[in-house]
């Protein structure tokens, strides 16, 4: 009885040890794909290429990892892309773009994917947008948007470079023209900077890695944060809205600004794939070269375990109908 009890407990090990060994041992020769539901050039590439140079060094294989562009919907695409047509065995990963968070509530027939299923592998940094515009337009505050119409660049009507200023104008008065096309942040400062549009929202983070002249010689006054993120010495227009559901429509629209540069697995990943992925996140996070590589980059780094933000993801909860209907026709959604 001892021999055979031995016997299978030896097997057990050796079964175990070889199903630890293939786990381990699944992405050498293998490329991770990193996508990225905006245009290259923008903040939410210039951190997947950061993590891109860092991430297989910390995976088990060592694989090497690529960057895929898939810009449309507001970033939609690359998460439907990730979800429906990806392989499911963690050889592919993407950017939680904003509208990850608004379109499934507002319009969940342009989705084919349900949000609540996805896993998150963990955040590099908050993604906190200001208010900007240029300098030479004389507008520097939010009571010179009320005084005289604008324009705004954005991406498209259903993103959230666009929503926030339509709500402004709801909201607190100001009269935005929002002008779409602008696919990602590159080419908004350029029409920024040539005159195209006056204004635009722009990531705190994108402005002091690719734009830091523009903070240095003050060619840009930032007018209000437009979430959750404290920006030096810039109120956030959260504060200056009184009306309480007016405020959690607001913060619904803000919250992904509070996931930022965070990466998601699709659903049916391996719980065992998803574990070496997110300890290969956090300790790339956590590694010197990478922290040294960023600030010659000019990227912040605010990292969130990929845990924190699966329990940041459920606490949050779901948006009121009403919030969801206003929401929806500002997107121009026929609910």
């Amino acid at each position: 009885m001892k021999i055979a009890t031995l016997a299978l407990a030896t097997f057990m090990a050796v079964t175990s040890s070889t199903a630890a060994l293939a786990q381990s041992d699944f992405y050498r020769g293998k490329q991770l794909k990193i996508i990225v539901g905006s245009e290259a050039g923008g903040g939410f590439s210039s951190y997947s290429l950061l993590l891109a140079a860092y991430l297989g060094k910390n995976i088990p294989g060592n694989p090497s990892v690529s960057i895929q562009h898939l810009p449309g919907s507001g970033g939609v695409n690359a998460i439907d892309y990730l979800a429906n047509a990806a392989p499911k065995d963690g050889t592919v990963i993407a950017v939680a773009m904003p509208n990850f968070f608004v379109t499934p509530f507002v319009e969940p027939s342009a989705v084919k994917f349900n949000p609540a299923q996805f896993r998150f592998l963990g955040r590099m940094s908050d993604f906190g947008r200001g208010l900007v515009s240029w300098h030479t337009t004389g507008v520097k505050t939010i009571d010179d948007l009320k005084a005289k119409e604008t324009f705004v660049g954005a991406s498209a009507r259903r993103s959230t470079t666009s929503i926030q200023p339509t709500l402004l104008n709801e909201i607190l008065g100001t009269k935005m023209k929002v002008i779409t096309g602008f696919m990602g942040s590159g080419p908004t400062a350029v029409a920024l900077e040539r005159g195209e549009v006056q204004v635009t929202t722009i990531a705190y983070s994108t402005l002091v890695s690719l734009h830091p002249d523009w903070l240095r010689d003050k060619k840009v006054n930032i007018i209000a944060g437009m979430d959750f993120t404290d920006m030096p010495g810039v109120t956030k227009i959260r504060d200056m809205i009184a009306d309480p559901q007016k405020k959690a429509m607001w913060d619904f629209i803000a919250l992904g600004s509070e996931f930022g540069t965070s990466f998601l697995v699709a659903p049916d990943v391996p719980d065992e794939r998803l574990r070496i992925l997110r300890q290969a996140f956090d300790q790339t996070l956590r590694s010197d070269e990478m922290i040294a590589d960023a600030k010659k980059r000019n990227l912040e780094i605010h990292p969130k375990s990929g845990g924190e933000l699966d329990k940041l993801f459920v606490a949050a909860g779901s948006p009121t109908p009403e919030t969801i209907k206003h929401v929806a026709r500002v997107m121009g959604i026929d609910n």
